[in-house]
């Protein structure tokens, strides 16, 4: 299996890595030809001059790690080509061009992933299958902060298409349904910010549950965590250290003179989970779909229907009122 990169930024660099220890790396090119050099000598491989260089090569498929602002460009000539391509998330800056390259693939029949790594968390399908099992009960809201600091690597969106759109997903992922409202506040700290920096998002989903997504850049620590609140259970999952627990409780009779001390018995489970990288995960899925044994686990539909919900975020941002899908 031959897989090519398309930009070797932050992202594109982890990709090569990733693909090289699974002996699938065939080549780089970069628009910038110092850092596309530097990584193509560090694993060995070829550095291209321009796209259709390496296209010529045909890959068994490419990764496309470059601005969202060219991803439906680059797409274009990655389709044009005949060749299979991942997608980093966003699938594109917007939703109509995110339509056109899931139209542009499904005409040539390729196969084309998204980069929605968080879906490849193994915590995540742990925390999937035991929903399915259904013994925490029916989900009745569900909750997610993701907050740090400014990344340096980000310069071309805010929070809401870089950070948000990975817990659209995931929710959407766990719950297995269309979001049908959403609405959003937040924005820059300054006026001298082009993008939003902060957000905090309420979508509601078709079968009436309930999620909030909250997003900065501006917080000195780094949160990563997911909190499902179900009829039976509570379900707590932390992306970073890949944990899972799941908490339930039962009130024993009370003194109702003595609020201070209320007799609670707490059943705690810890959910043993494999640590995993799950960018290797992401692209092991790549590579078996490209050799056709299933399809990708976040295809390209998957990625217009998370954009669909960005867009509505904000809009809901720009005129500050609840958005229908």
């Amino acid at each position: 299996m031959k897989i090519g990169v398309i930009g070797v930024g932050s992202m594109g660099q982890n990709h090569a890595r990733v693909l090289d220890d699974l002996d699938c790396l065939m080549g780089v090119v970069d628009i910038n030809k110092e850092m596309g050099k530097k990584v193509a000598k560090r694993f060995g491989v070829p550095c291209f001059n321009n796209i259709s260089e390496l296209l010529e090569k045909e890959p068994d498929g490419v990764t496309i790690a470059t601005p969202a602002s060219t991803h439906l460009e680059v797409s274009q000539e990655v389709i044009d080509s005949g060749i299979n391509l991942m997608v980093e998330k966003p699938l594109a800056s917007n939703l109509k061009d995110a339509k056109e390259i899931v139209e542009l693939a499904g005409k040539k029949g390729l196969i084309l992933a998204v980069g929605m790594i968080e879906r490849y968390n193994p915590v995540v399908s742990t925390t999937k299958t035991l929903l399915g099992e259904g013994g925490v009960g029916d989900v009745i809201s569900i909750s997610s902060r993701r907050v740090s600091s400014f990344p340096s690597r980000v310069s071309d969106m805010g929070v809401i298409h870089d950070l948000a759109i990975h817990d659209i997903d995931v929710m959407r992922y766990l719950l297995d349904e269309k979001v049908v409202k959403v609405y959003a506040i937040g924005g820059p700290t300054n006026d001298g910010n082009v993008y939003e920096d902060h957000a905090n998002i309420m979508i509601q989903f078709a079968n009436g549950v309930t999620g909030v997504l909250e997003v900065n850049w501006l917080t000195p620590h780094k949160v990563r965590s997911l909190s499902i609140t179900c009829s039976n259970d509570y379900v707590e999952v932390d992306y970073i250290a890949q944990s899972l627990v799941v908490t339930s409780s039962r009130l024993t009779e009370y003194d109702v003179s003595n609020l201070f001390d209320i007799p609670l018995e707490h059943n705690i489970r810890r959910f043993s989970v494999k640590r995993q990288e799950p960018l290797k995960r992401e692209m092991i899925d790549l590579i078996e779909a490209i050799k056709g044994e299933h399809p990708p686990l976040v295809d390209g539909e998957d990625g217009m229907e998370s954009m669909r919900v960005v867009e509505a975020a904000h809009r809901s941002l720009r005129e500050e009122k609840e958005i229908s899908l």
